[in-house]
């Protein structure tokens, strides 16, 4: 390039930038045009709704009025009249149509319907206790031609179990014959006959053995001793031959037509559970077998080790499917709720401090909202306050919502002022800047020492509260500087003030 080429550039960019210069001054001084419009981010267009702050959704707490960049260093962005997160409300929350979709949140109706509550337990089954006899013998003597020889075996009402000799019963026999044959006409004693016979069944004589002594005529020399009732032979205390007495239990005979099953139910369980409800039971031997009982008896008390209630159920066991000693699950049928309040049991969001649901309010607002649960069957449960008929509940991604909408109403308490108390007052102290705030909002200030709080002088790093505008803490500066304490026992600026020592001038 020649030298007359380069100064002629040279002159034509010097003419350009003159012009730009008239230009922006012509116009910054032409009418209409405010010079902040020129220095200004320009809010963009949104059809005439108003801006109502600035701020940083990373930091709810954070507003402006004006744009820029929060503590956090990200740039704020405007809230629209009529779209505040929540609408305003403390504990609402606002969600798009595509967060919803991405969240996958699911609503249900709150709708009235029939519960039938079901309580599932388990049990052992057990002899009738009612349906057990013992047999004994009411004289002394000896047991002859014993029938019943083992444990377990089967014996029919009115059975032979064994043959007895005592002296006391065969001389009472004796006795009987003798009045028989004497007869009324014969000398004997009015009525003898009726008392010996009764005196031969205070000794155990069967009614049947003392007819056939009068049929017959003759006297046995031995007693038979018959089954009370049919069952099984539980317990054999007895041999032939064996000398026994009154105090003896011989043998023990259970009926098993009936059984009992034995439950527990939990303490929460036990309100509904009555005498005669009707339930079903289930063993693992008869794999899809079904038998029918009936709730006998609730024991009164509560077992303290389990927290348990203990039932007794009779169950009817015709063909000994049953058998002592079995595991057994039980269901108990309580009547049915009819018309009551009912949400899906995923939608009840349950804490220490009570239980609540997240109510849908429309327009992708959702609130939790207290609630008084009350019975639950199966994927069920009952809603007693807090809800109406045609509610809306969420019933996935509840949980997050609810924590949301926790962090929005816990940020709203701590943005309105309580009125009943009074904000403590910033401990005021001269200071030296010796830097600029940082990044993190922290500035590192030379102060004299504080009576107030007791510290002496020194140079340390304070925390800038986010309504103290950056240019007032310019370094090398003196400035009057408020402090207030965090709850974690430090001190943040969180106001400035010119220095007294510069005569109150900035």
């Amino acid at each position: 390039m020649t030298p007359r080429a380069f100064l002629l550039g040279t002159i034509l960019v010097a003419a350009g930038a003159s012009g730009g210069i008239l230009l922006e001054r012509h116009l910054l001084a032409a009418p209409g045009v405010s010079t902040v419009a020129a220095t200004a981010p320009i809010a963009p267009a949104t059809g005439g709704k108003k801006i109502l702050y600035w701020w940083d959704p990373m930091m709810p707490a954070y507003k402006s009025d004006k744009p820029g960049k929060s503590p956090m260093g990200m740039d704020m962005v405007p809230v629209y009249e009529g779209e505040e997160p929540g609408g305003g409300e403390p504990g609402v929350v606002t969600v798009s149509p595509a967060v919803v979709n991405n969240l996958g949140v699911r609503t249900a109706a709150v709708e009235r319907t029939s519960l039938a509550p079901a309580i599932e337990t388990f049990g052992t089954v057990s002899f009738d206790e009612s349906r057990i006899s013992h047999v004994h013998v009411r004289a002394r003597g000896w047991v002859e031609r014993l029938q019943a020889r083992v444990e377990g075996e089967t014996v029919k009402n009115g059975q032979v179990l064994f043959e007895f000799f005592s002296p006391d019963v065969v001389n009472a026999a004796s006795e009987y014959l003798r009045e028989l044959n004497r007869g009324p006409g014969g000398g004997g004693i009015p009525d003898g006959v009726e008392i010996i016979r009764r005196k031969l069944i205070s000794l155990g004589m069967a009614e049947r053995q003392i007819e056939e002594i009068r049929r017959t005529r003759q006297a046995p020399d031995r007693i038979q001793v018959f089954a009370p009732r049919s069952g099984v032979v539980t317990q054999l205390g007895v041999a032939e031959g064996m000398f026994v007495e009154p105090i003896m239990t011989l043998m023990s005979i259970v009926d098993h037509d009936t059984l009992w099953i034995f439950a527990e139910v939990v303490e929460s369980q036990a309100g509904p559970v009555k005498p005669g409800m009707t339930i079903e039971a289930r063993t693992p031997s008869q794999p899809g077998r079904v038998w029918m009982g009936t709730v006998d008896y609730v024991y009164p008390e509560l077992r303290p080790e389990t927290r348990t209630v203990r039932l007794r159920i009779r169950v009817e066991n015709p063909d000994h499917a049953l058998r002592h000693g079995m595991f057994a699950s039980v269901r108990i049928a309580a009547p049915a709720r009819e018309s009551v309040l009912a949400i899906p049991n995923e939608a009840l969001i349950r804490t220490g401090a009570g239980e609540r649901v997240v109510l849908a309010v429309g327009d992708g607002r959702f609130k939790p909202v207290p609630v008084k649960a009350g019975l639950a069957v199966g994927d069920k449960v009952e809603v007693l306050e807090g809800l109406e008929e045609g509610d809306r509940v969420v019933t996935s991604a509840q949980f997050l919502l609810d924590s949301e909408s926790s962090l929005t109403a816990g940020l709203a308490r701590l943005e309105a002022p309580d009125p009943g108390v009074a904000k403590a007052e910033p401990i005021w102290t001269e200071a030296t800047i010796n830097s600029p705030p940082s990044a993190e909002r922290t500035v590192n200030l030379s102060h004299p020492p504080i009576a107030a709080i007791g510290w002496p002088a020194m140079t340390m790093d304070f925390a800038v509260d986010p309504a103290v505008p950056a240019g007032e803490l310019a370094p090398g500066q003196h400035r009057r500087v408020g402090l207030a304490k965090n709850p974690d026992g430090t001190y943040r600026v969180v106001a400035v003030e010119p220095s007294q020592a510069d005569g109150g001038a900035r």
